[in-house]
């Protein structure tokens, strides 16, 4: 997609970034969609007449999602997909979180406990 976006448009668009962070974004909602239906991956695989190998490359990113692929995933879960328009947004470039303000990455969260996992 690099190639289609002239560079010179925005000098703080980071093309890569959006790639991936749609990929990720596209990714998660079909996890989401998967959990909400309560499907398993085994089922959305016959559902959509693919492997259950397919389905997990497509959600650990070894696939590059088309649209198509993303309908037919959401479909097979009882959802369909939509698409906004939003504005692109650097905030962490024009302005930085003081250390005052940021909290760590599991701020809000019960920390993982290791030893009753194993």
């Amino acid at each position: 997609m690099n190639y289609w976006v002239e560079s010179s448009t925005r000098d703080d668009v980071d093309i890569g970034m959006l790639e991936e962070s749609a990929l990720a974004m596209a990714q998660s909602t079909i996890q989401n969609a998967i959990n909400e239906s309560g499907i398993s991956r085994a089922e959305m695989a016959r559902r959509m007449s693919c492997n259950r190998s397919f389905i997990s490359r497509m959600l650990a990113g070894g696939h590059n999602l088309t649209v198509k692929t993303m309908a037919r995933s959401m479909a097979a879960c009882g959802f369909e997909v939509r698409f906004q328009l939003v504005p692109i947004e650097w905030n962490w470039v024009s302005s930085p979180v003081s250390t005052e303000d940021a909290q760590p990455a599991n701020a809000g969260c019960a920390p993982f406990d290791f030893a009753m996992a194993a």
